[in-house]
């Protein structure tokens, strides 16, 4: 499995819809379960400063970190940014091979 960590900044449509973020997690759960139960996700956090949430999580593939940062985005996820992650480990294994 690889990690990715996907950024994402909210686009809400009102003030009031900050209060719901907590249920449209709960959402974004159950429908990551469904819809990628191959992927899975690790942590979870509130940022502060450019995006406002930071998940990290595993898939098997590209195109499977692909459908979880889309799904992110049917629940307000506004501007997303998928990233992979390289245990450091394994960096240092490649800067051998250089």
């Amino acid at each position: 499995m690889t990690t990715f960590v996907l950024l994402s900044k909210v686009s809400l449509r009102s003030p009031g819809e900050v209060k719901n973020l907590g249920e449209m997690d709960r959402e974004f759960e159950q429908k990551l379960a469904e819809q990628c139960p191959e992927a899975k996700r690790i942590a979870s956090y509130a940022l502060l400063g450019e995006y406002d949430f930071l998940h990290i999580f595993e898939a098997p593939d590209a195109r499977t970190a692909t459908k979880v940062a889309l799904l992110a985005q049917t629940f307000g996820a506004g501007t997303t940014q998928t990233l992979t992650a390289i245990p450091l480990d394994e960096f240092r294994a490649i800067l051998e091979e250089v």
